[in-house]
């Protein structure tokens, strides 16, 4: 009789990129959507899920004898990487650089410095529109640890802008030092997606060939499913009257691939809705129709920075971003005065996307 490995038997999984707040304290609803009846599923697949970052996580990977993961050197290694990169540890490293001083260099790990520096290239890259040192404006703005209801004097905005600006951060090896003070460093943009491809690797040293690593719907995915066939990724409709409704479905083979999106995390301020991503460059609310952006790339820790990035630039400018940077990217923009979503994506991604 046919088995799969810790899902429903005879059934294909197609996971659901749910568009949250990339956050360390995001919520996440169950990964797993039955699609459809196919044939005999591979029972050597196994399945190991569980929270991390304030999120779930799920691992399917093809357990032969050359590859194995155990559930305990997963959960040790998330919870090294959330040690050093959660601002909502006070002891974890990036805690501990948000609050040192100015003008001192201070030694971190390969890992933390391995994230900065690709947080600086893509800052480079995107001539400031992504930018890792944009918590102060997102802290102002009750997307931290605390919530608000009234908007933030224009005082206190032209303050938190003050803090913002990677050029304040100098990253020598495994040292770093800030310019300012103030300078205080989110990477809830990187850190499922850099947790993601370390999974990754620990799978691929194992011999592992056929895996999905999932943390919060950034995922990486390798070989083929429990079917023999390629991974299915779909990306939700961005309305929150729609849940779990289909936009599209991706079939996807050794790539990454990460949604960033505005419509499940927004607080009313002053009465005005207002979304978690911010325009560093501006210092306020990034102000454009897109409502959800996804982007495909080897890294699932550059796909995360990546559709970030997407979602500050607006869908013209990101799409010639994306097409510059050589990645597929796939955005979807809300239509107000016709109250519907419109989807629009490079050329890159046409050969991931189902035929018309």
């Amino acid at each position: 009789m046919c088995r799969s490995a810790g899902v429903k038997p005879a059934q294909e999984q197609l996971n659901i990129k749910m568009l949250v707040r990339k956050t360390l304290l995001s919520k996440w609803m169950l990964p797993f959507l039955p699609l459809l009846l196919v044939a005999c599923a591979d029972d050597s697949f196994e399945l190991l899920q569980g929270q991390t970052m304030g999120t779930y996580y799920a691992v399917q990977y093809d357990a032969t004898e050359s590859c194995h993961l155990s559930g305990s050197e997963l959960s040790m290694e998330l919870v090294a990487i959330n040690d050093s990169m959660s601002t909502y540890q006070t002891d974890s490293e990036i805690s501990r650089l948000n609050r040192s001083p100015a003008a001192q260099w201070l030694d971190v790990s390969a890992e933390l410095a391995e994230v900065l520096r690709v947080a600086a290239e893509v800052w480079r890259r995107s001539d400031g529109a992504f930018d890792v040192t944009v918590g102060p404006l997102v802290n102002l703005w009750g997307f931290g640890p605390q919530s608000l209801t009234v908007a933030p004097s224009p005082t206190a905005q032209v303050e938190a802008a003050a803090d913002v600006g990677m050029e304040n951060l100098h990253i020598d090896g495994l040292r770093v030092m800030k310019d300012i003070p103030g300078l205080y460093l989110d990477l809830s943009a990187l850190a499922k997606g850099y947790g993601v491809d370390r999974i990754a690797v620990m799978l691929a040293e194992r011999g592992c060939l056929n895996f999905m690593v999932d943390i919060g719907g950034e995922i990486r995915v390798a070989g083929h499913n429990e079917n023999h066939q390629l991974w299915r990724i779909g990306i939700e409709v961005p309305d929150a009257r729609q849940m779990g409704t289909l936009q599209t479905a991706l079939r996807l083979s050794d790539l990454s691939i990460a949604t960033s999106g505005d419509y499940r995390n927004f607080r009313l301020v002053d009465g005005l809705r207002v979304d978690h991503v911010f325009d560093p460059r501006s210092g306020k609310p990034a102000s454009n129709a897109v409502v959800s952006a996804t982007v495909l790339h080897p890294s699932a820790m550059w796909a995360d920075a990546y559709s970030t990035t997407l979602m500050v630039l607006g869908v013209e400018q990101g799409l010639r971003f994306a097409v510059q940077q050589g990645i597929p990217a796939y955005m979807m923009i809300r239509r107000v005065s016709e109250d519907k979503i419109e989807a629009r994506y490079n050329p890159a991604m046409q050969a991931y996307l189902p035929a018309p």
